[in-house]
This record gives structure tokens, C-alpha cells and sequence, in this order.
């Protein structure tokens, strides 16, 4: 991140939200991996493996590259990229889109018809950064659903296991 040398902020985010940072881009990796037990259309685990990487500029617009690291050989889905403004809502069959929580977390959520799927980043300072998972149903379902674009449809999961998720500044 390039910062007026006279700016000594709290927080990568709340640097952004200074109009005299108009220099600002904040830029953040975020590694993201939990166990999917998958029951249809097939019973099996799956090892879901992500990386996001994230630019919060100082346009108030997000750019997040995606990256999927399938546990088969199988070639999986390329790069995704996506740009939009914070609270815009884009995205295919789940709607996705980052939010300022506050002057040091974002969150990006994500809507599936049959849950919310987030990721928390929080800064601590500006060279540090934590991510976390979350995953909720919405009322009336009992299971979890994705789309599977290498199938052609939906996956059912119960809740995701041993989630992990590491952030760093870059």
C-alpha cells in the first residue's frame, strides 16, 4: 500500500475512507480451504482449496481474482476476476459482493439459494491482516447447495469442515 508519508493511519481500510488518500490501494491475499462432505449427487469429500486475491482501491471499487485448486486432475474452471463497487452485487448463480464492516474489516458475501456463504478479512494495522469463514443456512433448509459448473448442477453438502483461511498484506 503507497501512502502520503504524513499519513500514519490505524488501518489499511480506514485509510481508504480518508479523502486525502487518494494515492491509497489496499491489496490483500486471501487463502481459503475447508472439506466439503458431499451427499448428491454422489457421497464424497471434497477438498475445496481457494485463493482471492483482493485490491480495495481508492475509486471505493473492488478487483478480487479468484483462483480454484481442484484436488482432481481435472482441468477446473479458469481464473475468475471481477471488479465492482463496494456493495455492488455481481455474480452468476450466487450473488457476491464486499462490504466495509467497519474502519478494519470487510466481508465478502456470497448468496446461494440455500445459504450465505462469507469470508471476514480484518486488518490489524497496515502490514497485517486475519481471514475467517462462515457458512449459514437460510431458513427452511437443512443442506447446503452449490452449483457444480463442471457437472452442470447443484451439489449438496453438509456444513463445510475444518475451515482454514490465512490473509496476507501484499
Amino acid at each position: 500500500m503507497r501512502l502520503a508519508s504524513s499519513l500514519l493511519p490505524t488501518s489499511l481500510l480506514s485509510a481508504l475512507l480518508l479523502p486525502s488518500a487518494a494515492d491509497a490501494e489496499a491489496r490483500f491475499r486471501v487463502t481459503a480451504s475447508w472439506v466439503e462432505n458431499q451427499i448428491a449427487p454422489e457421497e464424497r469429500a471434497r477438498n475445496m482449496h481457494f485463493t482471492y486475491l483482493v485490491t480495495l482501491g481508492n475509486d471505493k471499487k473492488v478487483r478480487e481474482t479468484s483462483q480454484m485448486r481442484m484436488e482432481r486432475r481435472r482441468a477446473g474452471p479458469p481464473d475468475q476476476s471481477r471488479e465492482s463497487q463496494l456493495g455492488e452485487t455481481g455474480g452468476g448463480r450466487a450473488l457476491t459482493q464486499w462490504k466495509v464492516v467497519n474502519e478494519s474489516t470487510l466481508v465478502r458475501l456470497t448468496g446461494w439459494p440455500s445459504h450465505t456463504f462469507a469470508i471476514w478479512l480484518r486488518t490489524q494495522g497496515d502490514r497485517s491482516c486475519t481471514a475467517s469463514l462462515e457458512w449459514r443456512l437460510k431458513p427452511g433448509f437443512t443442506i447446503y447447495e452449490s452449483w457444480s459448473s463442471i457437472r452442470g448442477q447443484y451439489r449438496k453438502f453438509t456444513e463445510p469442515a475444518w475451515p482454514r483461511a490465512t490473509c496476507e498484506v501484499l
